[in-house]
């Protein structure tokens, strides 16, 4: 059997991996090969994506305070610290010491700190590297730094993996194995058939709060306030509908919303002045392709928006994640497709409302963002593809095979 460990750092990383591992057991499937075993280490957050597709959590994991931007700010490291994140890093380690006895391979997905326990196994490893992109740097150069660089050569490093064409081809100036052949954070996206949500004749406008606890909340008791204005400025019923991570719940969202004069109808229904939202955590891919537009304080689901096609607003919030750097960031990384607001919270909701009509009333940007969105995030398919070289690195014995390389 052969024995493959996932590592990743961050939702979005675990998303990502998951769409591989979903690929890595259909083909093993498919192709008769010798069975293969997964076991994930997520290094922030509940692993609920690796859950969901049935890999086991090969260690107790943790939610940091600063949701797994420890190193972003200082106040996001002095928060960790105090909850225990030097306790927790050794746990880390001590893990994956324990597991380099067990795999056989390491499919790395995120930035250096996947990257770097990867090479600490000593084990042959695989990255994706799915945060970074050379979009943040105008393309000129390669926004992996030397050292991150280093831990991306062979032999150990058998190949690394891009988010997109521009990142890929500069890493290959730097003489590193590197691909592209479409993004993995736009697999598992399809829509799903049937809605319980009524959806009204008028614009449907999707909510993206994000997914880390404490601040998801926060994150949309902001955007509920928008909604009201938005409500009135596009002079039509407007269909809100919340994709909340189901890691969260429903619950504590419930509570924020009545706590701030929203009436609860029931089924995920909340209602206030003329404004009707729906609160759903089943709904994440249908709102990516049914919304006309979303308002988003997130990170991967942001990109997923844009990758389809979508216009987006999104103004800064209070954090660990969604800060204003981190929105300027998102903006540089995915172009027009990103509009910020950034005006005191007073002015905010009339501000988002007439950015919302003007974004609805103008069909030619409307085709500029779809035409963008495919060029910064790339086509689907990228999973398959990682899946694929991945298996063909491990010796198929059922057949008497050898590892191949990648053509």
């Amino acid at each position: 059997m052969h024995k493959i460990l996932l590592i990743s750092d961050g939702h979005g990383e675990d998303w990502v991996a998951a769409q591989i591992a979903i690929h890595l057991l259909r083909l093993g499937q498919q192709r008769h090969y010798e069975p293969i075993e997964l076991i994930a280490l997520p290094m922030v957050g509940d692993g609920h994506s690796y859950e969901r597709v049935g890999v086991p959590l090969a260690a107790a994991t943790r939610i940091l305070p600063s949701g797994g931007f420890t190193f972003k700010t200082l106040r996001g490291l002095w928060l960790d610290l105090r909850s225990g994140l030097t306790g927790y890093g050794n746990h880390l380690l001590r893990s994956v010491n324990k597991l380099a006895d067990w795999t056989d391979l390491v499919l790395a997905v995120g930035d250096i700190l996947p990257l770097g326990l990867a090479w600490m196994t000593r084990k042959p490893y695989i990255f994706v590297g799915c945060t970074k992109s050379d979009y943040y740097t105008g393309g000129a150069r390669s926004c992996y730094f030397p050292w991150e660089r280093a831990l991306m050569q062979p032999p150990r490093c058998l190949h690394a993996f891009t988010r997109d064409r521009i990142t890929c081809c500069n890493l290959r100036l730097h003489r590193v194995a590197a691909s592209y052949g479409g993004n993995p954070m736009m697999d598992g996206l399809e829509e799903q058939p049937g809605d319980a949500a009524i959806r009204s004749a008028g614009p449907f406008v999707g909510l993206l709060p994000g997914s880390r606890p404490g601040e998801a909340q926060r994150n949309l008791a902001d955007m509920l306030l928008c909604l009201e204005a938005m409500q009135r400025q596009l002079a039509a019923p407007v269909h809100f509908e919340a994709a909340i991570s189901a890691g969260l719940g429903l619950e504590s969202f419930r509570r924020l919303a009545r706590s701030s004069g929203w009436q609860d109808l029931g089924d995920g229904r909340l209602m206030r002045g003329g404004a009707v939202v729906f609160l759903r955590t089943d709904n994440f891919n249908n709102v990516l392709h049914r919304a006309d537009l979303l308002v988003a304080m997130a990170g991967t689901a942001t990109e997923q928006a844009v990758g389809l096609g979508k216009p987006v607003i999104a103004f800064p919030g209070q954090g660990p994640q969604f800060t204003r750097r981190f929105a300027r960031l998102q903006r540089q990384l995915l172009g027009e497709s990103v509009q910020i607001v950034e005006v005191a919270p007073a002015r905010r909701p009339e501000a988002v409302a007439r950015l919302a009509q003007s974004l609805l009333r103008d069909s030619e940007r409307l085709l500029r963002i779809r035409s963008n969105g495919r060029e910064r995030m790339g086509s689907a398919g990228g999973a398959a593809q990682i899946a694929e070289f991945v298996l063909n690195q491990l010796p198929q014995r059922l057949y008497g095979g050898s590892p191949r390389s990648r053509s």
